[in-house]
Formats: C-alpha cells, sequence, structure tokens
C-alpha cells in the first residue's frame, strides 16, 4: 500500500543506521536508529501484522496556524484490516519541543484521516531483552541459508501429529535426523513466518527452545 519516503541512508540525520533485509517483505529496508530496527524486529516476527512499511509518507498538517510536515517511522496493517501509523522515539525525548510539535503534527492528520496512532518508546520496545536477543540471533540466521523444504516437511508433521503438545528442537530433530543448524533454520523461518508459536520470549533460541502449532 505504501512505499518508502526515504530510500537512501545517507539522505537523512542520524546515528545507528541500520540495512536490512524483511522476509515478511521480501525486500531490504532502511532504518535509522538501534531503537527503530529493534522495533522492526518486533514487527517483523508478529504474525498479527501482515504488512508494514517503514518512512511510509510525508503528511501535513496546520499547528498553530502553521503548516508543519512529518514522516511517520512505520505503517503497519493487522490482519483483522486494522492500520496504524508509529512514531518511535526514546523516552527521553518526549519533552522536547521538536518532538512534540512533530507527534501533534502527526496526530492530527491521522486524527484527521482515520488512522490510529501510535508513539513506541524503548520502555515497550525493550521490555524483553532476552526477546529481542533471541530474534536477533534468529535472523541472522535465516538470513544467510535457506530452509530445506524435505526438513519444512518433517517438521510441519512432527508437529501436527503432537498437537496440542509442545515439543523441544532437540526432539523434533531426533526424530526427524534433521542436524541442529539445519533445524534452527527451518524453525527460525517458521517463527518469522508466524507458522508456529515458540517460547523464545522466556528462554533463549536453541536446542531446548520448545515450538508448537497454535490452532
Amino acid at each position: 500500500m505504501y512505499t518508502p519516503v526515504i530510500t537512501d541512508g545517507s539522505k537523512r540525520f542520524g546515528n545507528n543506521r541500520w540495512y536490512s533485509f524483511s522476509p515478511k517483505l521480501n525486500r531490504s529496508i532502511y532504518l535509522f536508529s538501534d531503537l527503530e530496527y529493534e522495533h522492526w524486529l518486533l514487527v517483523e516476527s508478529d504474525p498479527q501484522i501482515v504488512d508494514f512499511c517503514e518512512q511510509p509518507l510525508e503528511m501535513a498538517s496546520f499547528i498553530n496556524g502553521k503548516m508543519k510536515y512529518s514522516i511517520f517511522d512505520m505503517w503497519v496493517k493487522y490482519k483483522n484490516g486494522k492500520q496504524e501509523f508509529r512514531e518511535i522515539k526514546y523516552s527521553s525525548e518526549l519533552n522536547k519541543a521538536k518532538v512534540m510539535e512533530q507527534i501533534a503534527v502527526q496526530k492530527v492528520w491521522c486524527n484527521e484521516n482515520g488512522y490510529n496512532h501510535l508513539v513506541k518508546t524503548e520502555k515497550e520496545i525493550r521490555e524483553n531483552r532476552l526477546f529481542l536477543s533471541n530474534l536477533k540471533l534468529i535472523l541472522k540466521t535465516i538470513k544467510q541459508y535457506t530452509p530445506s523444504e524435505i526438513d519444512q516437511f518433517k517438521v510441519k508433521n512432527i508437529l501436527k501429529e503432537n498437537f496440542p503438545q509442545r515439543a523441544s528442537l532437540q526432539t523434533i530433530s531426533q526424530n526427524a535426523k534433521i542436524t541442529p543448524d539445519r533445524l534452527y533454520i527451518v524453525i527460525g523461518c517458521m517463527i518469522f513466518n508466524g507458522e508456529i508459536e515458540s517460547n523464545i520470549s522466556q528462554d533463549h533460541f536453541g536446542i531446548k527452545t520448545e515450538v508448537w502449532i497454535d490452532e
């Protein structure tokens, strides 16, 4: 629905720019802070979010009699059709006049056009650092390798047979005769694609990770 307004990291000020690949969008994306990158990981791995776009739209609103401009950090679309524009900010920035004006511009535009607007800070994004760490590890793994279709078929069958119980990666590896390294790739892709549930928000990703089908 949207395409990025900014497609070159050199065209925007900021530190810690990230250039990464989105499996969900099947394209490369630009992000402009560590916090934006970590927020994207949560969006990328959320099965309820079916589409998103970084830097999706430059909009304008009248604030105190003057036309003000702003670019949202992200637009997301959920399975149920709900759409939302988001701004990503560190909580220490929220009291700055420039940031307050930027958020006000965005909220006015969203209200006028019937969209939800959400400000995300590190307090929410980094609430579960273990989960973020696991997502970074999984993404690094699946970016480097393509999962075997045969391995995927084996894993799906085992999880279906085991439904509704959980299965550890160790159990799946033994029953499907898949090496852990290959299994990590398959499971990682299935987690990011929303095909399975896992306990990576409570435990480190590895051979003891538990996964299951949620139906």
